[in-house]
């Protein structure tokens, strides 16, 4: 039977997801919407999403839709979900609320919230004279209300941990990309294997890892050394997903991460990151050893070094990178941002350079033509992942 889900993404990123879901066996009916991807699909094809869509923050399974025009709506709606199926009084939930459009009367998002917990709980309390209890730290599990006007969406959170904690990062950069939109920048860039590719200022080694993961087709919701459980593992036999052959699912995970010790283009390889801090790259060499089969891992080439004073690793490639901007730049030995320019002029020339920026003028500051300027969202910070395609003299303007 085929459910009605959302997965749920960084605002930006919606066009990108809706590839990625269209891509997976067994997803229908998708179609982008405000921060995710509407979809519909039997709940194994939902429990293989959460464990190789690289995009989404968290997969939601929609339990019920009705229209919102008063308080007490939304006390009915969660007293007549079959929340015992899923899971029972001795766990602990939280609720969140998300909104598109304001319903057509005051409502609170800490009163929805109310009234949520208080149907959930009164059908508990009717049913086994028991109620669960709240939890707002680390819940058993998320339930998830989300209000467009006049129509509500009731949800279960089937993820669980976000999706962007691969489990591979323990070690941040100053300023670190999460995991999913790291993805989401490397899907854009289209990184080829056979091109050389190179991140000035790796940090903790996010683009690359991502870029590498993507590469060899390894699911980036399965780590041998560390694997992870999502909620929906955990929900009653009476549902679809309790009938799911999870083992199954691994062990096709399993079998990508064997088979890219032995990717064909693993000799060719040429991935360089660089930082100007010893420290920074010993935590990102670790990362890729947890992140990658050692074969792939061993293939990238890390080294302490000064973007105004060292060259590109070859005549041309691909430039993927977070820099850093504004009071930082003087860790890099620049003086301002037009430097930047000239050193991308002068060392890289041939390169395709893809910078986010912070600065949503970055390409006129640097004076530079960007060829392409994609909007994201770092966090709360709204940027701008934008391509230059280096040619001998740049593009000054």
């Amino acid at each position: 039977m085929n459910l009605s889900a959302f997965a749920v993404c960084p605002s930006g990123l919606e066009e990108i997801l809706l590839t990625e879901l269209c891509s997976q066996p067994g997803i229908t009916e998708a179609s982008a919407g405000r921060g995710g991807v509407w979809f519909r699909a039997e709940a194994s094809a939902i429990a293989r999403a959460n464990l190789w869509c690289r995009i989404p923050t968290r997969i939601l399974l929609a339990v019920d839709q009705f229209r919102l025009r008063r308080a007490e709506d939304l006390l009915e709606a969660a007293s007549r979900v079959p929340w015992e199926q899923y899971f029972g009084p001795d766990q602990t939930f939280r609720v969140d609320v998300n909104q598109a459009r304001r319903p057509l009367f005051d409502l609170a998002p800490n009163f929805a919230v109310l009234k949520i917990k208080d149907g959930v709980c009164d059908r508990f309390r009717e049913l086994t004279g028991r109620r669960p209890s709240i939890e707002t730290q680390i819940p058993d599990q998320r339930l998830w209300l989300f209000i467009d006007g006049e129509k509500a969406t009731l949800s279960m959170d089937t993820s669980g941990e976000p999706l962007f904690k691969r489990g591979w990062r323990m070690a941040k950069g100053e300023a670190p990309l999460r995991e999913n939109l790291a993805a989401a920048l490397v899907a854009v860039a289209n990184w080829q294997s056979e091109q050389p590719l190179l991140d000035p200022f790796c940090g903790s080694g996010t683009l690359l890892l991502e870029a590498l993961q993507r590469a060899a087709g390894l699911a980036p919701g399965y780590l041998p050394s560390r694997p992870r459980s999502f909620s929906c593992e955990h929900w009653g036999a009476r549902t679809a997903f309790g009938k799911i052959d999870w083992r199954a699912l691994r062990d096709e995970c399993q079998a990508a991460w064997h088979a890219a010790d032995h990717w064909a283009p693993l000799t060719q390889l040429r991935v360089t990151g660089r930082d100007t801090h010893s420290e920074v790259l010993k935590a990102a060499k670790a990362n890729a050893a947890r992140a990658l089969p050692s074969a792939l891992a061993e293939k990238i080439t890390w080294q302490v070094a000064d973007f105004l004073n060292t060259d590109a690793p070859g005549e041309s490639g691909l430039l993927i990178t977070n820099p850093p901007y504004g009071e930082r730049l003087d860790l890099l030995g620049l003086e301002n941002e037009r430097q930047f320019s000239a050193i991308l002029k002068q060392h890289y020339a041939g390169w395709t350079a893809w910078i986010l920026a912070h600065d949503l003028k970055f390409d006129s500051t640097i004076r530079l033509k960007a060829t392409r300027r994609m909007p994201v969202f770092n966090g709360d910070l709204e940027c701008r992942w934008m391509r230059f395609d280096m040619v001998s003299g740049g593009f000054s303007r």
